[in-house]
């Protein structure tokens, strides 16, 4: 019998630390293996794979920030074999641990979103599209985490999400702080003023700006990455700054993310947020 799934105070504390955690081959090969030939399935009506290999000579090449397929519209998310990655169980056993036993919501986020981008740059860079999804709330409580999960290898440069661990520490003042205001405050800093500055055409080297480290304050900060193996899965903070990024490997990028939002957050997001009242 196959144990249960338990984190160990050390990757606790990583996820405290960091905001961030890498859990290689969390999700199991059967249920990858189901979603990937889904999304390849729905891929080889576009003519992107066939014959078990990808097919991309026979389209003009999407250029960066365009990911060359809308995933919603190509692929969709409401399928079994998408959305019964949210049971497995050791994903849930590792949200359980990380959001401390409170409960999430399944409404407003009821299915895995898979992201999809094709080959769309020739040097890779570090981009400026960096932002918080959720803003910082009076609490200064862990809103919720969210996933990100390879169906595919995802090699370095390859358009794996990038994040800046640690960031999730910054700027917890016991007020709600908005993340166009967050935007602000962060780009005051040191660390962050290269980070989010447009690169003046090809002078600047941006790619250099991976695996940065620095801090803010007393706050460690780095710069990183979200690749990996077919299974491997980050769970991340949602306080946590991040952007996607271009591809510029010779394979697409295929990844599902989805959002464990807390019960006990919902109202003070939507308040912050001004969600309607129907939202929750």
């Amino acid at each position: 019998m196959t144990a249960p799934f338990t984190l160990t105070p050390r990757q606790l504390d990583e996820f405290d630390r960091r905001g961030v955690l890498r859990l290689p081959g969390l999700l199991s090969a059967d249920r990858v293996g189901r979603a990937r030939d889904y999304v390849q399935d729905r891929l080889a009506l576009l003519g992107l794979w066939r014959d078990g290999a990808w097919r991309l000579d026979g389209r003009p090449r999407p250029q960066w920030p365009d990911s060359g397929v809308k995933g919603s519209k190509a692929i969709g998310n409401r399928h079994p074999a998408i959305e019964g990655l949210l049971d497995e169980p050791a994903l849930l056993a590792a949200v359980d641990a990380l959001l401390q036993g409170r409960p999430f919501e399944r409404e407003l986020f009821k299915r895995p979103q898979v992201m999809f981008t094709l080959p769309n740059i020739d040097a890779w860079t570090v981009p400026t599209g960096w932002h918080a999804d959720n803003p910082r709330l009076a609490g200064n409580r862990l809103p919720g985490v969210q996933l990100f999960a390879c169906l595919d290898t995802v090699a370095p440069g390859g358009g794996g999400t990038l994040a800046v661990a640690g960031s999730h520490r910054l700027f917890n003042e016991g007020r709600v702080i908005l993340t166009k205001e967050l935007t602000t405050l962060l780009r005051g800093e040191d660390f962050f003023r290269d980070l989010f500055a447009e690169a003046p055409g090809a002078a600047r080297d941006r790619a250099g700006l991976l695996h940065r480290k620095g801090a803010v304050g007393d706050v460690p900060l780095e710069v990183m990455e979200c690749t990996g193996a077919p299974g491997d899965a980050y769970l991340v903070d949602l306080r946590l700054l991040h952007a996607a990024a271009p591809n510029a490997s010779d394979r697409p990028r295929m990844m599902v993310t989805h959002r464990f939002l807390c019960v006990d957050a919902v109202a003070e997001l939507a308040e912050a947020h001004g969600w309607a009242g129907d939202r929750v």
